[in-house]
This record gives C-alpha cells, sequence and structure tokens, in this order.
C-alpha cells in the first residue's frame, strides 16, 4: 500500500484495519494520523495499534489494512514526531530502502522479517 501511494505521489490520513473473522463477519476499525504519510513504517504502526485492540476477537480468516483521505506526496509530514524520537531514522532507512529499490530493483532490499 505505501508503495503505490508512492508511486502515484500521494499520502493518506486515515488508516483502515479491515478482518473477516472465520464466521465471515467483517469487523473494521480505522484512526486518523495528525499529519498525512505514505511511510509504510506509519501505516504498519498504527495498523498494529488498531490489531491489537481487536486480538481477542480472533480467530481471523483475511486481514487487510488501507490509505484514505489521501492528499498530494507534499502534504506529508517531513519532519520527526516528537512523541517518537526514532520516527525521523525510520524515515530516513525506508526513503533508502526505496531509493536502492528504484536503482537495483523490488528484490534488491527486503527487511529481515520477510525472509522468515
Amino acid at each position: 500500500m505505501a508503495d503505490r501511494a508512492k508511486a502515484k505521489g500521494l499520502s493518506g490520513r486515515v488508516v483502515t484495519l479491515k478482518l473477516k473473522r472465520a464466521d465471515f463477519r467483517l469487523l473494521s476499525r480505522r484512526i486518523a494520523l495528525r499529519e498525512p504519510t505514505q511511510l509504510a513504517d506509519t501505516l504498519y504502526r498504527t495498523a498494529s495499534g488498531l490489531f491489537v485492540q481487536v486480538s481477542g476477537e480472533a480467530p481471523f480468516r483475511l486481514l487487510g489494512v488501507g490509505l484514505s483521505e489521501l492528499c498530494a506526496a507534499g502534504d506529508a509530514r517531513a519532519s520527526g514526531d516528537l512523541l517518537d524520537p526514532g520516527a525521523e531514522r525510520r524515515a530516513r532507512a525506508e526513503r533508502a530502502a526505496d531509493a536502492i529499490r528504484a536503482r537495483f530493483g523490488a528484490d534488491a532490499i527486503v527487511k529481515g522479517r520477510s525472509l522468515r
């Protein structure tokens, strides 16, 4: 989702988590961010927080994350978060990984958790 937003030059303010239970009933949660983002790290951390709120209602057969209230990527926050001092460092690392993937291909760099 973050890759698609970056490719289209968009960012978004609302992160939505949609879950389908084992009995096929849908459960969704959404939260508005203070500022628009297109960073995968921010989307992941926000969706993880939403999932923690509903994880007691498991099992789930499907999980999806969406981004809405889209705007131009220039509106996305360029500075760090005062409440999360590591946010700026993670944002720089994500942008560096994006640059490496753009130059050498999508498989040039992957996160360690994807190697499991």
